[in-house]
């Protein structure tokens, strides 16, 4: 299919939506309504001052909410019986500790009934695909791992499951497109520019905003079209008797959202055995302090076979990336050893080498700080002046640009040769070990099951070679707005992190 041809089916596709406007199935949820109504009673009760106490199994809640809003497949295509067992233990724990019990009551019996009862979403969905047939319909889901959760079901009947981004393969025989989730957690691009002729979202009834999204560029155009919506209640849609009256002022983020706390470092300078670096949450329940150097080990598991192990710059590290990781130890390190190993005899000449321009960098930055070497670099003209603490640490070899270091090795007072060309050879050896990984990498995740990573977030590898067993691939859930300072071997190392717990 043609560009142009796509394109003016789009057209055809938002004509039909303008139109006759998009469908929202309104459909009753009792027990996912009991589970909200038991959270917005409490947040309503406790209110902006509550105890941090109560943090754990109000995020544990929500998050049981946001999966239920988007993952209405049946209880035995569920994951989520680690979550509700988490959310019951906590609510168990704190009764004595706080003076509403009654509250953690609701919401942890509303747990439960949650975990036993199948979303009529579900079943309202099933019967919409089976009623046009599964080949002339779509199922959008809002994420990957919503995505993996609804195909484990709906495969048996036939029916496709993309997300937003890959709406573009969709053939034009396909009528419509059925969107598990409330429009305002969707692009505006699925009503502006949509694929199908038809399209309806399927929201639960006690999500209250069924306001659809428009262009962003809408509000600059003279004559706005707004897209008309049809509501259609279906099932039984009363309200719980625990509901509170509606409250604009309530905070209520149906997201799951990461527990930052603030930044503990101040306006200092790091000391020499410190980095500056920002916190990534990742799937699994883990963290990872990612400082400033130039790209990280990625995957991209809609790559073809063979093609899907690369590297991301860090900056573009973002929700939604996953990382390929080594357990209790950065990759760089063991990528490093490897590299000396290769050299053989002329390695001991090299190690030396970089430690002493890499001494002279660390004398350097105690006596004018790192603002000012910076800066300092930048008006020689090195371009990744920014990076000038990475360079300290041993196992990065140097800048990435080869004029940078032509340039830093000046402004150290280090002679050109033989540092340049030695630091040069080592990364070279490191580019050959870390291809030769990169083979490997690409046979296991070739011989694994990528339904798995999107559905989890995480994807342990097999991999043949001795000290490489711990690899894994994890999808990053959250960046943290802030840096911190934070001592170099922590650097690029996994952790357990309790604010990445149930998060998506």
């Amino acid at each position: 299919m043609s560009r142009v041809h796509d394109v003016a089916r789009r057209y055809a596709s938002a004509g039909s939506v303008i139109h006759q406007g998009v469908s929202i199935f309104s459909v009753g949820d009792p027990a996912g309504a009991r589970l909200n109504a038991a959270i917005r009673r409490t947040l309503f009760v406790l209110g902006d001052e509550r105890s941090e106490i109560w943090n754990g199994v109000l995020q544990a809640a929500n998050a049981l909410r946001w999966r239920r809003i988007r993952q209405p497949q049946p209880v035995q295509f569920q994951a989520q019986q680690p979550l509700i067992d988490d959310i019951v233990r906590q609510a168990t724990r704190l009764r004595n500790l706080v003076s509403d019990g009654a509250l953690l009551d609701l919401i942890a019996e509303a747990a439960i009934e949650v975990g036993e009862t199948d979303s009529p979403l579900g079943a309202v969905l099933l019967e919409s695909i089976q009623e046009v047939g599964p080949q002339a319909c779509i199922v959008v889901a809002s994420k990957a791992a919503d995505r993996a959760g609804l195909a484990s079901w709906l495969d048996e009947f036939g029916a496709t499951v993309l997300v937003p981004s890959e709406l573009d393969r969709v053939d034009e025989i396909i009528e419509s497109s059925y969107v598990v989730a409330p429009p305002t957690f969707m692009p505006s691009s699925v009503v502006t520019a949509p694929v199908t002729p038809e399209v309806t979202f399927l929201v639960p009834a006690w999500f209250r905003d069924q306001s659809v999204p428009s262009s962003i560029l809408g509000i600059h155009a003279e004559g706005r079209i707004a897209v008309k919506t049809s509501v259609h209640q279906v099932g039984d849609t009363t309200a719980p008797e625990t509901a509170i009256v509606d409250d604009e002022e309530l905070s209520d983020l149906y997201f799951p959202q990461p527990t930052w706390g603030k930044p503990g470092s101040g306006d200092r300078e790091p000391a020499s055995d410190e980095m500056v670096a920002r916190k990534v949450l990742l799937a699994g329940g883990l963290g990872l302090w990612l400082d400033d150097g130039d790209r990280i080990r990625s995957l991209d598991p809609q790559q073809p076979d063979g093609a899907r192990v690369g590297y991301e710059a860090v900056s573009g590290v973002l929700p939604g990336t996953y990382l390929v990781l080594r357990e209790g130890e950065t990759e760089r390190g063991a990528m490093y050893d490897q590299a000396i190993s290769i050299l053989g005899p002329k390695a001991d000449h090299i190690i030396t080498s970089q430690a002493h321009w890499k001494q002279q960098l660390e004398e350097r930055l105690l006596r004018v700080g790192a603002r000012r070497a910076v800066a300092e670099l930048e008006q020689l003209g090195v371009r990744s002046s920014g990076q000038v603490r990475v360079w300290a640490e041993p196992r990065l070899i140097c800048p990435q640009r080869d004029e940078d270091f032509t340039l830093l090795l000046d402004w150290l007072g280090e002679p050109l040769h033989p540092t340049h060309s030695n630091a040069i050879t080592l990364r070279r050896a490191v580019y050959k070990a870390s291809t030769d990984l990169r083979r490997e990498l690409e046979a296991a995740v070739g011989h694994a099951d990528l339904r798995v990573l999107e559905r989890d977030g995480i994807l342990h590898l097999d991999l043949p070679r001795e000290g490489f067993r711990g690899m894994f691939v994890a999808r990053v859930l959250a960046r943290a707005p802030f840096t911190e300072i934070v001592s170099r071997h922590q650097l690029r190392v996994p952790f357990t992190d309790g604010s990445a717990k149930w998060l998506d």
